[in-house]
């Protein structure tokens, strides 16, 4: 199949501008595997693994298996040791990272000296403007609807706004789990887009049976959006969190029961493998872009 190639896919070296969002609890070695040797970035966030020793392993078992590029979620705040966290994942060659909670600039020069790229997670002009002046190299566009934590404002319109106002390349980040929607975010000026609600209903996805066939059972209007969580905005399958509130004995293993998931439920409808939704997102946007094309053509001519 071709390649789609963006300013995103020549800046990472991959074949289709498709990002694997690196997901709480969820994404771990095999889904980021899976999604990169599929063509796309796999990514996992660094919370995720509480000992630098268990990033290592985690790491050397990501590159035993693939040498495709991948990515990372890192956290610059004084939660975690991210200093030595940057550090490692450099050694192991990451050459894409997505900050939050924090100054980005913080690691940018240590990145652009090993040639990565940094992109910062953002909600809002304010917030995108604020990290360009950090020199951040992107934006990842947090959209209204997203799974965890998201905006207020559609991905139709926060993908041009940020695009205008900061001039940075864009991601797209909220509804994106088809090839449509991924032609769809290219179009409104998106470099690429993650999906991360469909890859919940994954072989390779490391959640429960029961969190998988709840993102296929559940419909759009089954997504809630709170902030009693966490303190943030955040998208969940609103079956998981009835009666719940924040507390500190909010371990990790009570956040395993807790769903998150955004309202691209709606596109979620088996449990296959993420090798297969990035084929299909990759085949299905090629087949909208070339269609559309073909239709606007002939209604001009």
């Amino acid at each position: 199949m071709k390649s789609i190639e963006t300013e995103l896919t020549k800046l990472l070296g991959i074949r289709y501008p498709i990002i694997g969002a690196p997901m709480f609890l969820v994404s771990y070695e095999a889904l980021t595997i899976a999604v990169s040797d599929a063509g796309g970035l796999g990514m996992f966030p660094l919370p995720n693994y509480r000992t630098i020793e268990d990033l290592e392993t985690a790491l050397k078992n990501i590159r035993n298996a693939t040498d495709k590029p991948i990515g990372v979620n890192i956290h610059l705040s004084g939660k975690f040791p991210w200093k030595d966290q940057l550090a490692l994942c450099l050694e192991y060659g990451v050459n894409f990272f997505i900050t939050s909670l924090g100054d980005p600039s913080l690691i940018i020069e240590d990145v652009h000296k090993s040639g990565g790229l940094v992109f910062a997670d953002v909600i809002s002009l304010k917030h995108g403007l604020r990290a360009k002046e950090r020199g951040v190299d992107g934006l990842v566009a947090v959209a209204a609807g997203a799974g965890g934590h998201g905006g207020k404002i559609p991905t139709i319109v926060l993908v041009p706004y940020l695009k205008e106002n900061t001039g940075l390349p864009i991601i797209a980040a909220g509804g994106v789990s088809t090839g449509y929607q991924l032609a769809a975010s290219l179009c409104l000026g998106a470099c690429g887009a993650i999906t991360g609600t469909r890859l919940l209903a994954t072989h390779e996805a490391d959640i429960s049976d029961d969190y998988k066939q709840a993102v296929i059972d559940t419909e759009p209007e089954g997504i809630t959006c709170t902030d009693r969580l966490t303190g943030n905005r955040a998208y969940w399958i609103a079956s998981s969190i009835e009666g719940i509130e924040a507390s500190p004995e909010l371990g990790s293993r009570k956040w395993k029961d807790l769903w998150s998931a955004g309202q691209s439920v709606a596109q979620a409808n088996e449990i296959i493998s993420a090798g297969e939704v990035i084929q299909k997102m990759a085949e299905g946007c090629l087949c909208t872009l070339e269609s559309t094309l073909r239709n606007v053509k002939g209604n001009i001519l």
